[in-house]
């Protein structure tokens, strides 16, 4: 049977304009939050205390923590140059800034010593104790989605047209294609484009050699290529999935992965379902949504399991959720 869930917590965060719950620190406490001004702020997740950090100038919209969660690294707009800003975690000081981006950042995957950004002028790989830009992996003007796996060897792309790449980090070279682009979608730069719905995920476990895509369904596959990308239909369908034919789907393309046990949250018809490391639905959060659902915007794992949400409201709470490790106590 699948356990039904009910938030914790719902922490509302004055100021804040669209709030967005990006990650939470080892410390399973503090979590960063950015709005749709590129605010950004730390909640206490056991307190709902809720602080801004000066972050020089807006424009904070895209944003990692390390997993040993020493080092953030948040993007930065500041006199007409797109970069990225690396914070020190512990005294929340910037420790440098790095320039270099002619268009806004995308995406951000930070981890240990090394930063990899996604931008309409490609995507770079910083290299943190050089303090400056290592390559630009060649042809990746359309990638709109990276993952940096826990080795810091590879990173994972996703561009607009679906397409997954895996990436040698040391040499910039591409290892293999995941998955090939799907020809119905135009490129970004074409007219026929109108750039739809810019909401995926894609996700790096590198504990388990697979990766996660979350776009419109979810799929996994095996980073060494041997396992093709497959649709996990584990979750009943539900005619909410087909609202927008034809366009990218406002549902399955939010998802957040727990690397302590491979459990996986995915928002599916407004609801997040959580499911074991082979796909079976373990939980589902909150009652049937009714009328005007809204779709999850953000999610993220604190290190005992619990699942912080936000949602696309002008003025919405964070959620805390429980761990299903609670429900057993």
């Amino acid at each position: 049977m699948i356990e039904v869930l009910t938030p914790i917590r719902k922490i509302g965060i004055e100021h804040a304009y669209i709030p967005e719950a990006r990650a939470v620190l080892p410390d399973g406490d503090t979590c960063a939050v950015v709005d749709a001004y590129g605010q950004l702020f730390t909640v206490s997740l056991s307190t709902s205390e809720v602080v801004r950090v000066e972050s020089g100038s807006l424009g904070v919209s895209a944003l990692s923590v390390t997993p040993d969660g020493r080092l953030m690294a948040t993007s930065m707009h500041a006199f007409g140059e797109y970069g990225i800003r690396i914070w020190d975690v512990a005294s929340w000081t910037v420790a440098m800034e790095l320039p270099g981006h002619s268009h806004p950042i995308l995406a951000v995957s930070a981890v240990g010593r090394v930063v990899v950004t996604a931008a309409r002028d490609g995507t770079r790989v910083w290299d943190l104790r050089q303090g400056s830009c290592r390559f630009t992996l060649p042809g990746t003007e359309e990638v709109m989605w990276v993952a940096v796996t826990h080795d810091e060897r590879h990173v994972i792309t996703m561009s607009w047209d679906r397409s997954i790449v895996l990436w040698d980090l040391r040499t910039g070279v591409p290892i293999r294609t995941l998955r090939d682009a799907d020809s119905r979608f135009p490129a970004l730069s074409s007219p026929a484009s109108d750039n739809g719905v810019w909401i995926r995920t894609v996700l790096a476990d590198s504990v388990r050699d697979r990766v996660l895509a979350a776009d419109g369904q979810l799929c996994v596959g095996g980073l060494d290529g041997r396992r093709p990308l497959a649709n996990w239909e584990t979750i009943p369908r539900h005619d909410r999935v087909h609202m927008i034919p034809g366009k990218d789907m406002v549902h399955t393309c939010v998802a957040a992965l727990n690397p302590a046990d491979g459990t996986v949250a995915v928002d599916y018809g407004g609801r997040v379902y959580l499911l074991d490391p082979g796909g079976q639905p373990l939980a589902v959060m909150g009652p049937e949504p009714g009328p005007g659902w809204i779709p999850v915007s953000t999610m993220t794992f604190t290190p005992d399991g619990r699942l912080v949400c936000s949602f696309p409201g002008a003025f919405a709470a964070v959620e805390v959720w429980p761990a299903l490790s609670e429900l057993t106590e």
